[in-house]
Order: C-alpha cells, then sequence, then structure tokens
C-alpha cells in the first residue's frame, strides 16, 4: 500500500498515534462501530501542495452569501408558482366548455372595469387640481424695514399615467 503521507505537512507525534488508532479500529472486528469522528487536524485554507487551487465539490457550487440567498429565493419562488399555475390551468381546463362569445364578454368586462377605474381617478383628480386653482391667492405680508422678497412657484403638469413634469420659476411670467 502507498504511504500518502509524503503529501501534505508532517504530522505530530499525537495526530500520528490518533490516525493510527482509528486506522486500527476501523480494521478490527471487535471495536463498536462509531457514528462519527472528529477530525483533531485543521484544515488548510488552501492546498499544501503545488499551486492548485481548489475545485468545487458535488452540491451547490461555491458563490457569495448574497447569491445563494438569491439562488434559494429563486427556487422557492418556483416551487411557491406551481399551485397558482395549477389553479389557472384547471379555470382553463373549466372554461374549455363555455363558449367563445362568452370568454370574450368576460375578457371585455374585465378590461372595461380597469379602463372605467383610471378613468374615474383622473376626473378626480382633475376635479381636485381646478378647484385648488380656483381659490383665491390672496397673500398680504407686512414688513418695517428694507425687505428682499424671492417668490419661486412650482408647476407641475401630469399626463397619463404616472408621466409627470415638474417645472421650478421664479414667479415672473
Amino acid at each position: 500500500m502507498d504511504d500518502h503521507r509524503k503529501h501534505g505537512r508532517e504530522l505530530t507525534a499525537q495526530e500520528e498515534f490518533e490516525s493510527t488508532r482509528l486506522l486500527a479500529e476501523g480494521y478490527s472486528d471487535t471495536t463498536p462501530v462509531a457514528t462519527r469522528y472528529k477530525d483533531i487536524v485543521p484544515a488548510p485554507a488552501q492546498p499544501t501542495v503545488g499551486n492548485a487551487v481548489p475545485f468545487a465539490q458535488h452540491g451547490r457550487p461555491p458563490m457569495s452569501q448574497k447569491t445563494t440567498d438569491h439562488a434559494t429565493l429563486v427556487i422557492v419562488y418556483t416551487w411557491g408558482a406551481l399551485p397558482v399555475g395549477g389553479a389557472v390551468s384547471l379555470v382553463l381546463w373549466q372554461l374549455s366548455s363555455v363558449s367563445p362569445m362568452q370568454l370574450t364578454f368576460a375578457g371585455l368586462g374585465a378590461a372595461g372595469v380597469v379602463i372605467a377605474i383610471g378613468a374615474a381617478a383622473r376626473m378626480i383628480g382633475r376635479a381636485f387640481r381646478d378647484g385648488a386653482s380656483a381659490l383665491p391667492d390672496h397673500t398680504v405680508n407686512q414688513y418695517t424695514g428694507t425687505v428682499y422678497v424671492q417668490h419661486t412657484e412650482l408647476h407641475t403638469n401630469t399626463r397619463g399615467f404616472g408621466r409627470t413634469n415638474n417645472q421650478i420659476t421664479d414667479g415672473q411670467q
């Protein structure tokens, strides 16, 4: 049998004795079977012989903690999407007996509700803006002494859903 101790560092007397004892126990028929052994030799951070880098073992590849967490979340979300996909499949299977005209009306009805809610939100927002602009802009300031007044206005213009344009002026237009 080839002696593999020439690869790596030299063992201390205690480590040599422990390794010999463990090998003798492993090949003995009278020794009870151990469930685990504690390795007393600290594992080196890099290979002790040569300049070869460690290679990936079986299982998940080595990566940062953030990447590992992200991969775990992707796996969890994938498993979480299975019930949703199953429910959608069941609904579509049940809808296979429905006529195409009923499916068309159901789809247009849902789109109509969304369009109606959007239009109502725009009209309510426009009513609030018109009401606020109709209020009188009456400001009375009384000062004694030399006063410098700087007036700044913010004009906001919103079009569609979320397209907002803000313009700051000095009040002189």
